[in-house]
């Protein structure tokens, strides 16, 4: 499968300020960071991108991916409406990291999720 849905996990050993575009400047704290995102062809190139330090920043992605630890990640068969429905749900059990990060081009409160520790 190279296209779909799917959720990234990060690692943030230490808390961080990171600026970040439009976003503007704020701080990650130290814990697990889930983000949402969907790639209708190349997914397993964006997954790659997104553990690779060495990299242009041009998402809001990058400026976590850059700083943090990328864990792994689940991917999802499916359209890319399927990934505003899956990071509502993840709002749902987590609690949004950062108001907008990743949504710039929805309507969703924000595409990254976080908790202190794995459940």
């Amino acid at each position: 499968m190279d296209s779909g849905v799917y959720i990234a996990v990060f690692y943030m050993a230490r808390g961080r300020m990171v600026r970040a575009g439009r976003l503007g400047r704020f701080r990650l704290r130290q814990g697990v960071y889930f983000y949402v995102g969907s790639a209708q062809r190349n997914m397993s190139a964006r997954l790659d991108r997104h553990s690779r330090k060495d990299k242009v920043l041009r998402w809001h992605i990058d400026y976590l991916s850059v700083k943090a630890e990328m864990l792994g990640a689940v991917t999802i068969a499916g359209s890319r409406e399927l990934e505003c429905e899956l990071a509502k749900k993840l709002g749902r059990i987590f609690e949004l990291a950062v108001p907008g990060f990743g949504a710039s081009d929805c309507r969703c409160g924000g595409h990254l999720f976080y908790v202190r520790e794995l459940p």
